[in-house]
């Protein structure tokens, strides 16, 4: 994707010292970048289905492997974290419903929403418990061989780079 077609550019600030978290996020900008790439080619009522589909997908996985490292880790504020998941997956539902149901373009404000809430939430909330697993000496390397894996079997079950291709 050439600099030009970047909506939202990956920066190391983004990083929550754990690969392979950094790794999935990264993979969610790229996925708002292919949508961004559409609309600017004119091409969003094309690819906004599988785009969004896409995202839902991608996004499910990696909250539950997410999520999952923070009940093994026992971190305490597990629970809010979990709620601003769920508020995120409401948000993209409604933007699908209204994209499938009322028939309205919904790819600006998609764009908008998800580039704010990215930021906000991998450098609010993510690297909150990415801090609090290091400061309680959790280690990740275990986790994160045991996440690739599950990731993989995950990823393979829901095909979802099978939708980001069609997009």
């Amino acid at each position: 994707m050439a600099n030009d077609e970047v909506f939202f550019k990956w920066s190391p600030d983004y990083s929550v010292n754990i690969k392979t978290i950094d790794d999935q996020h990264q993979e969610l900008v790229n996925i708002l970048n292919r949508l961004f790439v559409a609309v600017s080619k004119r091409e969003g009522d094309l690819a906004i289905a599988g785009i969004l589909d896409a995202l839902v997908s991608y996004t499910q996985t990696h909250f539950a492997l997410e999520e999952r490292l923070m009940r093994q880790a026992k971190y305490k504020d597990l629970e809010p974290h979990i709620a601003e998941h769920k508020k995120l997956l409401a948000e993209l539902d409604q933007l699908a419903k209204k994209h499938m149901l009322e028939e309205k373009t919904i790819y600006f404000e998609m764009l908008t929403f998800l580039k704010t809430w990215l930021k906000e939430h991998i450098n609010g909330v993510d690297t909150k418990y990415s801090a609090a697993l290091q400061e309680v000496g959790f280690s990740v390397d275990v986790w994160e061989r045991e996440a690739t894996a599950e990731f993989a079997a995950m990823s393979n079950s829901k095909k979802w780079w099978e939708l980001w291709k069609a997009a």
